[in-house]
């Protein structure tokens, strides 16, 4: 009896944790200013259409690092542009 119970207890657990591979998130990165007279660099993005920025104080990082980060989740995003630029435009 513990066995059946064991063996249903298991299958269901499969089951429930089986599931699709989540859909790849959609990371572009719209623009990146510079402000020389504060030493910032404003990194936009924009994420399945949701605008995220990340400041980098003193603009310690490189802009594949950025990216990098941001695409693996890594990077502590804000929400909504501090400072506006164009988005780009597809053709």
């Amino acid at each position: 009896m513990k066995f059946v119970s064991a063996f249903i207890a298991s299958v269901c657990v499969l089951v429930l944790t089986a599931s699709a591979p989540r859909t790849q998130e959609e990371v572009e990165l719209t623009c990146v200013k510079k402000q020389m007279s504060t030493q910032t660099c404003h990194y936009n993005f924009t994420i399945d259409g949701i605008r995220y920025r990340f400041i980098d104080n003193g603009c310690k990082q490189k802009k594949e690092n950025v990216i990098k980060k941001a695409k693996a989740g890594k990077l502590a995003l804000a929400k909504d542009w501090k400072i506006e630029c164009e988005a780009k435009k597809k053709e």
